[in-house]
């Protein structure tokens, strides 16, 4: 929020409402140095409890941070970029009306990394987000700003969007629960795209029972669980997923395959390498050949007055720049033309396949493994790699590796913080098959009640 707009003076009130958008603007205030917010509308969220207040129904009223490439009407909605910083949408996006509905009241627009593609939020434009668990460690992203204004207290829950792991990594190393739904369930209008197959909005908070109740004011669909009683079924991945991790999250990993092997968990063994093989062959090979239609068609349907090649030869970011900047082009080293674009949809249809072969002849209720196999790093640090056990890797592959495949197949995840000691947060990611939301949210309460309590377990497999 350090660099972020503040739009009116705000108020404090009697109203249970008011109150309560008075403490998120004192508490935004007192953790301005995680730079959370592009735009805080303190006159907007003190304004608009007052109205509720009077008519008796503040006590329902709650704040919500919403992600900068989300709209909401009358603020500016950037996307983290220079060209579309006087963009004011005139309505919200269906998203954020559902959530306004069940009784939000939208406290401000977060930060994030430029145009949604990149793992830090380290935006040049409008300054780094800082970690809710320690400022001087990056935020992860591309929803950093969300996570951050989540896990700090500053907002009761928050909006994010996801293409490849942006909800589930910010999630993950805040420390807090996050929701990629599966593809379609949520509204995509009125958020500005990177791949119309892999875009969602998801949900964000402290809480395993306000994540779930997010969903249900999205979608207005409940209930959905497991028998209690059921013995759960968990997919533990014996490739890639749960390999090459840093310690810390490797120690947390481990502390939490034990403690989940219980009498009322059993763990099964699935094999996930060829899952990571058919993402590579199909997640960014979408966005690159999709972004290109999807802006033009977002920008000339919302008359924003910029071109695509506008907006991409202003962003601040060079990696952004370049990368969406070819990809646009037919004559660009990154440019996916109808034939990849084609290939990609059918790579995505044999991920899909593989997935639903793997649920059904293993049974699983859920496939876990670390979120992300690295901790967040230092804020100022070179992003453009970080060092992983001895060598240096790539950051974007790496934050994305174990978020990418099923988001690219369109499945639902969910993110819950496992227990750690004297280490940044770890996150532990459960993906469940397409259009089990409910179940799955259902599954991950009875996982994060099992972490929770410590309960001990039985042999791993």
């Amino acid at each position: 929020m350090g660099s972020g707009r503040m739009v009116g003076p705000g108020a404090a009130g009697r109203g249970p409402a008011q109150e309560a958008v008075a403490a998120a603007l004192e508490r935004a205030a007192a953790v301005a140095h995680l730079n959370a917010f592009i735009t805080l509308d303190a006159e907007g969220a003190g304004a608009e409890p007052a109205r509720h207040d009077r008519r008796g129904g503040g006590a329902r009223r709650w704040c919500l941070a919403v992600k900068d490439n989300v709209h909401v009407a009358g603020l500016p909605n950037t996307a983290g970029t220079p060209a579309l910083a006087g963009f004011v949408p005139a309505a919200d996006a269906p998203v954020v009306a559902a959530l306004r509905a069940a009784g939000a009241i939208v406290l401000g627009k977060t930060n994030m990394h430029e145009l949604a593609l990149g793992v830090t939020s380290g935006n040049p434009t409008f300054g780094a987000v800082g970690n809710a668990a320690d400022p001087a460690l990056f935020a992860g992203g591309s929803s950093g700003g969300t996570a951050a204004a989540v896990a700090s207290g500053i907002v009761d829950a928050g909006l994010g969007t996801d293409t490849g792991g942006s909800v589930g990594i910010p999630a993950a190393l805040n420390g807090i629960y996050g929701l990629r739904p599966s593809a379609g369930r949520y509204p995509s209008a009125g958020v500005t795209p990177l791949s119309v197959t892999r875009d969602t909005p998801g949900p964000m908070a402290r809480t395993l029972d306000r994540l779930t109740a997010l969903d249900a004011f999205v979608t207005g669909r409940t209930g959905a669980a497991p028998p209690p009683d059921r013995t759960l079924r968990l997919g533990l991945p014996r490739h890639v997923f749960t390999e090459d991790l840093e310690a810390p999250v490797r120690a947390a990993w481990e502390a939490a395959v034990d403690r989940l092997g219980t009498a009322r968990t059993v763990w099964v063994p699935v094999d996930t390498g060829h899952l990571v093989e058919y993402d590579a062959r199909a997640g960014m090979h979408l966005v690159l050949g999709e972004f290109a239609a999807a802006f033009d068609r977002y920008l000339a349907g919302h008359r924003v007055g910029r071109s695509t090649a506008e907006v991409v030869d202003a962003a601040a970011d060079p990696t952004v720049a370049e990368l969406l900047g070819a990809a646009a082009l037919p004559t660009g080293p990154a440019y996916a033309g109808p034939a990849a674009l084609r290939g990609a949809v059918a790579e995505r249809r044999a991920l899909q396949a593989a997935y639903a072969e793997l649920f059904a002849v293993n049974g699983v209720d859920a496939i876990l493994a670390p979120t992300v196999p690295v901790c967040a790093r230092p804020l100022h640090r070179n992003e453009e790699s970080l060092p992983l056990n001895g060598r240096d890797v790539p950051t974007f592959p790496t934050l994305i590796r174990n978020t990418s495949p099923s988001a690219t197949a369109g499945l639902p995840s969910v993110t819950v913080p496992l227990p750690v000691e004297g280490s940044p947060p770890v996150g532990l990611q459960l993906v469940g098959p397409r259009g089990g939301d409910r179940v799955l949210l259902a599954v991950a309460a009875r996982i994060d009640a099992l972490l929770r309590r410590g309960e001990a377990g039985g042999a791993r497999p």
